[in-house]
């Protein structure tokens, strides 16, 4: 024990090593070990030496991260440790080390009880633009959001660096329109309309009016108003144009024999498409099945730390890639089915919805995807064989639920 705090005892400039610190370290401890250790797949982060002189408490609440090591999770106002700058998700690290040998948490709290003074240590930590929201996440969570946010960033400055610029001289950029100069357009627009209007011979007026009364009789006979703009799927479209164009199947329509006569057939019927809200409403859950904990946590987590609109935003975007992986991710073909499944966090779109949003990484997570790494990207994972759990219903009707709120 003795050597171990010595390790954190104030180090003269000759004794310091820039490799990896003194050759000491713990059982089960993880080092860094370069491309893929970290979740952005490149530097661990910025390595920041501190030293906490002042006796008395350190005022810094640590937490245990899976790999036994310790991490910030919380800092008391003016202490010690928030005069020395620490903040929630730095990683604990022996000074000497390059951030590279992190301390062990049941170690650190041991020297956290002991009177020496000064402690020396380094922390390492992942800087990003985003800021921290007001979940209630783990530090560890926290820390390994940031890195992925690190990862995506640097990626984003790697791509800009590699595009070249276009001087303002080279390109025109178009001029877009003023508001006004739209509104003048459109008022102009609508004044030659009206003057084309007055200006009808009354052969004109009435072919016109003879033109809408036949459009009224044709859509009371289908049915529906088939000269109305209605928005349906595209399967819908589809069965209306085979509808139209060869009619429906009606058990009491005269046999071909009949047919073959000289009687005169009724023109097919055809069924007005369904309205796709309808499709949205049935959409819901059959049975009042409870989510898992973690569902409720991450959920919670989204919708009480960002803004509305945000939320409402990112809920959308989820909700596709969740019924996407659990449906045609699950296809037989699974060269198609793969792109459904897997989530690329550095498209910018993802980025803003999942990486930018407090809670969404959690929540996906919650219902099955996996955080991994193929070549410097990282991706969320959707398993191959599974269709999510029996509550995923319920979850996505709730999600559906508060966009329309």
């Amino acid at each position: 024990m003795d050597k171990f705090f010595d390790r954190f005892k104030p180090k003269k400039k000759e004794e310091k090593k820039s490799g990896g610190g003194l050759n000491f370290s713990w059982p089960g401890q993880k080092k860094f070990e370069g491309q893929g250790q970290s979740l952005g797949g490149g530097k661990p982060g910025t390595v920041i030496p501190v030293e906490l002189s002042e006796p008395g408490p350190l005022g810094v609440k640590v937490e245990k991260r899976p790999n036994g090591t310790a991490i910030v999770a919380g800092i008391l106002d003016g202490s010690q440790a928030e005069k020395a700058g620490l903040i929630r998700g730095d990683i604990l690290c022996f000074q000497g080390s390059n951030g590279q040998e992190e301390v062990p948490y049941a170690l650190f709290l041991e020297l956290a009880r002991a009177n020496q003074r000064p402690v020396c240590f380094e922390i390492r930590r992942v800087k990003t633009k985003a800021t921290e929201g007001k979940g209630t996440r783990s530090a560890e969570a926290y820390a390994r959001q940031q890195a992925v946010i690190a990862a995506a960033e640097k990626r984003e400055r790697a791509a800009k660096a590699l595009t070249k610029k276009t001087k303002a001289s080279e390109k025109k950029l178009p001029e877009l329109l003023s508001a006004q100069e739209k509104r003048q357009m459109e008022e102009e627009r609508l004044a030659r309309m009206d003057e084309a209007v007055e200006n009808q011979t009354d052969a004109s007026k009435e072919a016109v009016q003879a033109a809408k009364a036949n459009e009224a009789k044709t859509a009371a006979a289908l049915g529906y108003n088939p000269y109305e703009t209605n928005k349906v799927t595209a399967g819908q479209a589809r069965n209306a144009t085979v509808a139209a164009t060869h009619g429906t199947i009606d058990s009491s329509t005269p046999s071909s024999t009949a047919a073959a006569s000289n009687e005169v057939q009724s023109l097919p019927t055809v069924r007005p498409p369904a309205d796709p809200a309808s499709t949205t409403s049935n959409a819901t859950t059959k049975s009042n099945v409870p989510v898992s904990e973690d569902f409720e946590i991450a959920f919670e987590a989204v919708v009480t730390s960002n803004d509305h609109d945000k939320v409402v935003s990112s809920f959308t975007i989820l909700r596709k890639l969740i019924t996407n992986a659990t449906t045609k991710g699950q296809g037989d073909d699974e060269d198609q089915a793969q792109k459904f499944r897997k989530v690329r966090l550095g498209n910018a779109k993802i980025k803003a919805a999942i990486v930018e949003v407090e809670g969404a990484f959690d929540l996906m997570n919650a219902v099955g995807f996996q955080l991994t790494e193929e070549e410097g990207e990282s991706f969320l994972v959707f398993p191959k064989g599974f269709k999510g759990e029996n509550w995923l219903p319920v979850a996505l009707a709730r999600m559906e639920k508060y966009e329309k709120s």
